[in-house]
């Protein structure tokens, strides 16, 4: 099996190579067998045209696969009596009182039920220091009447909700936000090296790993090693939507503890907050950090079991858990190094995650 999904996965890769899709791309695939997880690992194609070639351990921007470490790391809080998801907004971010957002709670928050705007581009107005105490206050005082009661309840993907509880969990856990997904998440995991927020980082080896993301005109400059989503880059490249970065066969280890922890072979607890992680939720597919299959037109294609779970993030990256395979497919490509109209990717990756599952399948 492992050889078929080696040479699905070269097939793919080399394909979005040749058709533009990304300069490069790195994919890992997991598997359980035997009582444990088989990775397989595949890289294709250049960091950007005329770069180094891509290999199993170039480091991308992760973009929104950044939510689920995030909303993971709130379950675990939660799991341990220091972040509440059933306690209004207000209570930890008392700046929200009076507005339609405050008496969410952040379980609908998190699984993107709490009104607020899909996005919004806070950078183009800061006029403090990126990342500075003010300009954080300011954002989040942008942010917080971006509500709309009559969208409570149907899920409309936010980050402008992550961003939010993004600063919560660091109110309510007295840590940086980067602190505590590492903590509950990369350090248990053993990937603090593979997976982090990069603004966070006072060693600089693994920037010579690292795929570019074209350019910044906010900025003013080519991005490489640093977070590809302006709003992110103003709150300092720390977020609760954005900023971390990673290695493919890092994120399938993320994805094969969850899909572990679905079947309890990681304990009562972990197993209780993937299941209520994944649970289905009236309004839509969008569930707390993750995204479910679409009945139709899904990003996740047309193969993969109706009870999987995923992410997809802008700069062309994706994860996809099946449970009931215990199948794990991790893509990370840097699709914006092209361009950030580049949509070659929207039809690509349906396509690539059938090609993975039927290896997998055997077809």
């Amino acid at each position: 099996m492992s050889t078929r999904i080696e040479r699905a996965l070269r097939r793919e890769l080399d394909r979005g190579c040749e058709q533009g899709v990304f300069p490069g791309a790195s994919a890992s695939v997991a598997v359980f067998r035997d009582q444990g997880w088989l990775p397989v690992d595949v890289a294709a194609g250049e960091r950007e045209a005329g770069a180094d070639p891509v290999d199993p351990g170039t480091v991308y921007d992760l973009a929104s696969l950044t939510k689920p470490w995030v909303a993971t790391t709130a379950l675990r809080m939660y799991q341990a009596g220091a972040f509440d998801l059933d306690a209004r907004v207000e209570v930890l971010i008392p700046e929200a009182s009076g507005q339609a957002v405050s008496e969410r709670t952040w379980a609908e928050v998190l699984s993107h039920r709490s009104g607020l705007d899909a996005w919004h581009p806070f950078f183009e107005a800061i006029s403090g220091e990126p990342g500075s105490d003010s300009t954080r206050a300011w954002i989040l005082e942008d942010l917080l009447p971006r509500s709309d009661e009559a969208r409570v309840g149907t899920a409309l993907y936010s980050d402008l909700g992550y961003i939010l509880a993004g600063m919560a969990l660091s109110r309510a856990g007295g840590a940086p936000l980067e602190a505590l997904v590492e903590r509950h998440i990369a350090l248990p995991l053993g990937v603090d090296d593979e997976v982090f927020f990069a603004a966070t980082r006072t060693d600089r080896d693994w920037v010579s790993r690292c795929a570019p993301t074209g350019r910044s005109p906010w900025r003013g400059r080519d991005l490489i090693a640093e977070v590809h989503d302006d709003n992110c880059a103003a709150l300092g490249g720390v977020a609760g939507h954005a900023g971390m970065f990673g290695t493919a066969r890092a994120m399938a280890s993320f994805g094969a503890s969850c899909v572990g922890a679905w079947h309890g072979r990681r304990g009562a607890l972990e197993e209780e907050a993937i299941r209520f992680a994944t649970l289905e939720r009236p309004g839509g597919s969008h569930r707390l950090g993750w995204d479910g299959k679409s009945s139709s037109g899904s990003a996740a294609g047309s193969r993969i079991d109706a009870s999987a779970f995923g992410h997809l993030g802008f700069t062309g990256t994706s994860i996809w858990c099946d449970p009931r395979r215990q199948l794990v497919i991790v893509l990370l490509t840097n699709r914006v190094a092209v361009s950030d109209d580049n949509a070659a990717i929207r039809a690509f990756r349906p396509a690539f995650q059938d090609a993975i599952v039927a290896a997998f399948d055997g077809d």
